[in-house]
């Protein structure tokens, strides 16, 4: 038994080292933990990146530094892979008022198409309705989701009059 709690115990000291950076347990090269563990984040970043396209070209070089902070504040992406991660990490630059508006437009489309379960879950939506604006220039997007009828988008250029 003591064998087996010990096993978990470095199994997890490892998981964590290589998903959240932290120090490679004893037994292991450290330097080989880093790489392995840098090669992982750069594999999500570019998971996220293809799931999430507009945002990744709306970020452009700050997509590294963004999955880095991401990365660092959820470990390990959600259940519902690399769109589900990427809706956290543009939900986040949208808290801090950093998503850019493409990003904006983007999440705006995830959620429209999906709902997402406590357990982070991607799951299909019937029917929904979302809008986005932005100040400057001034923009408004509406977009509806019905069944058989599919997704419509409204974009209005707004102007001061």
């Amino acid at each position: 038994m003591r064998d087996d709690a010990d096993l978990a115990r470095r199994q997890a000291e490892l998981v964590s080292a290589l998903l959240g950076g932290g120090v490679a347990p004893a037994g292991f090269d450290e330097g080989r933990v880093r790489t392995a563990s840098a090669a992982l984040r750069a594999k999500r970043a570019h998971a996220i990146a293809k799931a999430w396209p507009r945002l990744a070209r709306a970020l452009g070089p700050d997509l590294g530094p963004a999955v880095e902070r991401h990365v660092r504040r959820l470990p390990s992406a959600p259940a519902s892979g690399p769109l589900g991660d990427g809706r956290e990490l543009a939900r986040t630059l949208a808290a801090e008022g950093r998503l850019p508006w493409e990003g904006r437009l983007e999440l705006l489309a995830a959620d429209l198409r999906h709902r997402w379960s406590a357990d982070g879950r991607r799951l299909p939506r019937r029917a929904a309705v979302a809008a986005a604006w932005r100040r400057a220039p001034a923009a408004l997007v509406v977009a509806v989701r019905l069944p058989l009828l599919g997704e419509r988008w409204l974009r209005l250029p707004l102007t001061s009059g």
